[in-house]
């Protein structure tokens, strides 16, 4: 990094600050989950709706709900055992985008994160994030 020029950290330091990357990965999965027929006007209108979430102090409208989290436990869970690991849970909530999350929530002492607690921890998470 000693060698980067200026103009790259100042670029880096503003992507980093407006959270440009986050929005772009954001847009990008919501575009690959819902192939609109229009991706151009589909990304205008994601951008009006994250606008005036932002401006009403409303949550922005997250890619993932409960059924679509309920899925994913499921996919980890392919036996019906009621629970995935920590590890699981960790590499699940990392694949979605979420940060700074407690990577040992209620049942990680015993290794065993059920369904509720993957639903509570992400739905906390995504929403901040």
């Amino acid at each position: 990094m000693e060698n980067q020029n200026p103009r790259e950290l100042e670029a880096g330091t503003y992507l980093e600050k407006h959270r440009v990357l986050d929005l772009l990965d954001n847009m990008t999965s919501m575009l690959i989950f819902g192939r609109p027929d229009d991706p151009k006007t589909f990304l205008i209108q994601q951008l009006e709706k994250l606008k005036i979430a932002k401006q009403s102090g409303m949550y922005y409208p997250c890619l993932f709900d409960d059924s679509n989290l309920t899925s994913i436990f499921g996919m980890l869970d392919p036996t019906k055992r009621g629970f995935i690991t920590r590890e699981q849970f960790v590499e699940a909530l990392s694949t979605l985008g979420v940060k700074n999350f407690d990577e040992y929530p209620p049942g990680s002492e015993v290794n065993k994160i059920t369904l509720d607690t993957f639903l509570r921890e992400s739905n906390q998470k995504i929403k901040i994030t």
